[in-house]
């Protein structure tokens, strides 16, 4: 199995102890940093048959295929040729292989906290006034469920556009949680490499004034424990080689 912008080993890790020691994956992403997590994750977890490495998933050396399954989560629609990278992993499937994979709905409901986050980056660091974009997001309304229906009808020619059969798609809502605040903005900084050199550069009292705007901005999520829940809203889709 081979997983495509893996980021920190997921669904890598989860998929190498479905499979168990009789199969095999190949986790790659173009983040060494990532990559460099997601090694630590799998020692932690004693897993040992999976291979990570870093590599264009356009351009994946031909000697690792072919694979039963191939899958992405989360990291279609951020390559710079989605369609071209589609048609380059279908040729790596085995005559009877499935493709897997998963994107963010369009705008601020498919992933509030990135949205939140960066926005407040934009306010804070760039002297801006904070502006009514920087409220967190609601449930999807009616404009996001045509955002949704957009994204999925793209996701879907786009896999047909590639040579996958019997495909399909479907719109899910899940719930990230955190334990606290502080959990949720540890994640943020494992998972957004960017942002956090972005805020690492910054004078310590504006690396502060963010934090504790991000938590105030993050109280319409947090629960009475104390604990953080934000809803997003993924497509999901599979297809056949």
């Amino acid at each position: 199995m081979l997983d495509v912008a893996t980021g920190l080993g997921e669904p890598a890790l989860t998929a190498a102890q479905r499979v168990g020691p009789t199969g095999s994956v190949v986790a790659t992403d173009l983040s060494p940093q990532m990559l460099a997590i997601a090694r630590m994750r799998a020692a932690e977890l004693g897993v040992s048959h999976i291979a990570f490495l870093e590599a264009d998933a356009a351009r994946l050396p031909a000697e690792v295929a072919p694979f039963d399954a191939i899958l992405c989560r989360w990291g279609i629609t951020s390559l710079p040729d989605p369609a071209g990278t589609l048609r380059a992993l279908r040729a790596l499937l085995t005559p009877t292989g499935a493709f897997a994979t998963a994107v963010w709905e369009a705008g601020p409901a498919g992933r509030p906290l990135a949205h939140l986050a960066t926005a407040l980056a934009d306010a804070c660091f760039d002297a801006r006034s904070l502006s009514p974009s920087l409220s967190p997001s609601p449930s999807p309304s009616a404009s996001a469920t045509a955002s949704e229906a957009s994204m999925q009808s793209t996701l879907v020619h786009l896999l047909r556009e590639a040579g996958f059969t019997g495909v399909h798609a479907e719109v899910m809502t899940i719930q990230f949680a955190w334990p606290s605040v502080a959990a949720c903005a540890q994640y943020l900084q494992d998972v957004s490499p960017d942002l956090r050199a972005r805020i690492a550069a910054q004078p310590a009292a504006r690396q502060a004034a963010y934090w504790h705007a991000l938590a105030d901005r993050l109280a319409p999520y947090r629960s009475a424990n104390g604990s953080v829940q934000i809803p997003n809203v993924t497509i999901c889709a599979v297809g056949h080689r």
